[in-house]
């Protein structure tokens, strides 16, 4: 159900998070290597990601669970069967897979796919899939949910995702996928299992329910974003794009409105994530150029952040 809601009460998870589980190269075994870079899959815990994403070439993010997408690049094998399509802006490189991917729905004889994007950006993402639907002369099984910031969406059990405010040329928004977790109520913290279960047994309400920003993702955005969005320093991990390294691009990114290395630098304390992703890097950098950037650059935080594309 789509509604408006007041924003969440962050609780910080209780516990260490996983190790993270990463390939040196980014690559899956059965991976095919695009021009848009390789597949990655990372885990934290039992949270799996995956995606691929490189500024200008494509950016597709999949997290299991709930199995939903965010963005779609110029379609990837990877997200056929995905019910939830959350686009963040209309860019093609995040946008253009939305028609492919309900073709490969027709092909399979899939169920109804969701297509969740900007309420600003959804008649022309309607008149894109209707134009798609016509050459292939066939009716996509989809619906298409526009969005504004502040709108849930359920999207599993015990999960929701928030669309919010981002800071981009065109309407766009990003997301966090928020997660219900139960624990046990305060009041009954300092009793034994056995009277616990006493309680349990007699009726007694004994849990409480906490929500956690378990991801976010920003999409494309400027810095702008974190003072529109001050839960991101919060969330447990955080999908965060990193377009520009070297200080000649820094008016560039600005205009542009993508996020600079620099504007990490310059809120280095404020990330109390358990875990920084970063992704979107222009071509003109190489990865190893970035990795060596936050080693010199960002040493508190190298051993949190972790890179998405190739």
């Amino acid at each position: 159900m789509l509604g408006r809601s007041s924003s969440p009460r962050f609780e910080h998870a209780k516990g260490r998070l996983h190790p993270l589980k990463h390939s040196t190269t980014g690559r899956r075994p059965d991976s095919v290597r695009r021009s848009g870079g390789a597949v990655a899959s990372l885990s934290f815990g039992d949270l799996r990601i995956e995606g691929s994403s490189r500024a200008g070439d494509e950016t597709w993010i999949r997290l299991h669970p709930p199995g939903l997408a965010f963005d779609v690049g110029r379609g990837a094998l990877e997200l056929s069967g995905a019910r939830d399509l959350f686009l963040s802006h209309g860019h093609l490189d995040h946008a253009l897979g939305v028609p492919w991917l309900l073709s490969l729905g027709v092909m399979h004889s899939a169920g109804p796919t969701r297509v969740l994007c900007p309420a600003a950006a959804a008649a022309d993402l309607e008149a894109l899939i209707e134009a798609a639907a016509r050459l292939e002369q066939a009716t996509y099984k989809f619906e298409l949910q526009p969005l504004e910031a502040g709108d849930r969406v359920e999207v599993g059990r015990d999960l929701e995702v928030e669309a919010f405010a981002v800071d981009h040329v065109v309407p766009a928004l990003g997301y966090h996928l928020l997660r219900h977790k139960r624990r046990l109520a305060e009041k009954y913290r300092g009793l034994s299992s056995e009277d616990v279960a006493r309680l349990k047994k007699s009726g007694s309400a004994v849990e409480e329910v906490a929500l956690e920003i378990w991801v976010s993702y920003c999409g494309d955005t400027g810095p702008q974003v974190f003072e529109l969005e001050p839960r991101l320093f919060e969330s447990q991990v955080l999908l965060l794009e990193c377009t520009f390294l070297h200080s000649d691009r820094r008016t560039h990114s600005a205009d542009f409105k993508h996020i600079h290395f620099e504007d990490l630098v310059d809120r280095a304390e404020r990330f109390r994530n358990r875990a920084l992703v970063l992704h979107h890097l222009s071509r003109r950098h190489s990865v190893s150029d970035l990795r060596a950037a936050i080693e010199e650059r960002l040493p508190a935080l190298s051993e949190r952040i972790h890179l998405l594309g190739g």
